[in-house]
């Protein structure tokens, strides 16, 4: 198939894709023209990296021709860029990895790789102090603290030990980081799905699978389906998240490249027509 037979249904794939994310920068008050400063900024970043020329004339022309920007916008889009101060930084991962190494680092797991209950600080090594050293050590303790206890994450017992309720880390909605969840997720998603429409051996491509119901669920079913969904997704994720804490390079200086890699889960409910209110009346059906 020729690109100019594959250009309609691109646009017509991304017109789907950018629905929800429209949706959320309306809700948020980012008009068409702030996200169109990002669009250039990204088509520019985009063309950039794809086997860029040496020369710096020959970069720019370069990126105009892939773009179809004008070339004296990609010098304003470059110039822009290198004003802009550095992009703020999330507390997503470092929380993550935090919490990710309380449930599997032998120092901080009993005898059946529970997590222990922890004091803030102390003489020895099984402190919440030491555990936010080795895995969050760019963000003060009492910062990390707090950010649990605002989140629900953990408490503190009545002998001042600080206990871990759960293992999966998700912000207020509100929150910086649950913006970037949705950054991180949709992006690598797509990168697999594009990963994989690029890859002709079948057995290198990426798992990408999706189940869903053919002719639907009851609305009373919902409740129920998305209990057990959280319940096994949820299992299945600490599983993964266990082999990855083993086979995690013990040397920072390894001399073997180190790939950056996950899985990610997702439930979906496609609203529209019967189903539109579903979060409402599934919710009053409990």
């Amino acid at each position: 198939m020729s690109d100019s037979d594959l250009k309609q249904p691109i646009l017509s794939a991304y017109k789907r894709l950018m629905r929800p994310l429209v949706r959320i920068l309306i809700r948020n008050s980012i008009s068409f023209g702030e996200f169109n400063e990002i669009a250039k900024e990204v088509y520019v970043e985009v063309a950039a990296s794809s086997a860029p020329p040496n020369d710096k004339n020959e970069l720019e022309d370069r990126i105009a021709i892939l773009t179809g920007l004008p070339r004296t916008e990609v010098d304003r889009v470059i110039a822009q860029r290198r004003k802009q101060q550095a992009e703020y930084t999330s507390n997503l991962h470092r929380t993550a990895r935090l919490l990710s190494g309380w449930h599997t680092d032998p120092l901080f797991t009993g005898p059946y790789g529970l997590p222990l209950d922890v004091p803030f600080e102390g003489s020895g090594d099984k402190t919440f102090s030491e555990l936010v050293k080795r895995y969050s050590n760019d963000i003060s303790p009492h910062a990390m603290l707090n950010e649990l206890l605002r989140a629900g994450v953990v408490t503190e017992t009545e002998d001042g030990r600080i206990k871990v309720l759960t293992r999966a880390y998700l912000p207020d909605t509100d929150a910086p980081e649950s913006l970037d969840r949705l950054g991180y997720a949709v992006h690598d998603f797509v990168e697999t799905i594009d990963f994989n429409r690029q890859e002709d051996d079948p057995e290198k491509r990426l798992l990408e699978r999706t189940v869903r119901a053919d002719n639907g669920v009851r609305l009373s079913d919902l409740p129920q389906f998305r209990d057990y969904v959280r319940e096994r997704g949820q299992f299945l994720l600490e599983e993964i998240d266990d082999w990855l804490s083993k086979h995690e390079p013990a040397d920072s200086h390894d001399e073997e490249p180190i790939v950056d890699t996950g899985v990610g889960i997702f439930h979906f409910i496609k609203k529209g027509g019967a189903g539109e209110d579903w979060n409402t009346e599934a919710t009053k059906q409990q």
